[in-house]
C-alpha cells in the first residue's frame, strides 16, 4: 500500500523537540539579551535552521510515501502538506513564514537578521510544536 519510512519521520520529529528546547530557552531571556550573546544568536540560528529541515524532511518522507505531488520548494512542501490536511491553514501559513526565512540562515548567514529571527520564533515556537503532534495524527489516520 504506502511505503512510509515512519522509523525516520520519528527521528527527526525527535530532533525537532530537542531544537523547539533550544527555541524556547533562548526565547525567554529579552530581545537584547539574545542578540548581545554571540552563543545565543548561533543556537538561536541552528536550532531554527534545524526545526525547518526538519520540516522539510518530513514533509518529503510523507510526500513520498504517500505519494502525492512533487514539491518545488520548501514552501511547496509546507502547501502540500496543506492540501493533503497533514497540518490546518494557520499551521500552514506559521510554517510557511518559519520555511520562508530558510534563505537568511541559509544564504545570507553572513548578516542573518537577528531582531527578525528573534521574532520569528516567538510568533512561531507555538505552530512549530503542532507540527509533529499533526504529522503523528496523519500517519495513524493513513496507516492504520
Amino acid at each position: 500500500m504506502y511505503d512510509v519510512n515512519t522509523g525516520r519521520i520519528e527521528e527527526v520529529l525527535a530532533h525537532m523537540d530537542r531544537m523547539l528546547q533550544v527555541l524556547r530557552a533562548v526565547s525567554a531571556r529579552s530581545d537584547g539579551e539574545i542578540a548581545a550573546d554571540a552563543i545565543a544568536v548561533a543556537a538561536m540560528e541552528r536550532a531554527l535552521h534545524l526545526c525547518i529541515e526538519g520540516i522539510a524532511d518530513v514533509g518529503n518522507a510523507l510526500i513520498d510515501g504517500f505519494i502525492m505531488r512533487d514539491p518545488g520548494s520548501y514552501a511547496d512542501i509546507v502547501e502540500i502538506l496543506r492540501d493533503e490536511k497533514v497540518i490546518d491553514d494557520r499551521q500552514a501559513e506559521r510554517l510557511g513564514a518559519v520555511v520562508a526565512f530558510r534563505k537568511s540562515l541559509v544564504n545570507e548567514y553572513t548578516s542573518v537578521p537577528v531582531a527578525d529571527m528573534i521574532r520569528l520564533v516567538r510568533e512561531s515556537v507555538e505552530w512549530l510544536e503542532t507540527f509533529a503532534p499533526a504529522v503523528r495524527t496523519y500517519i495513524q489516520q493513513e496507516l492504520f
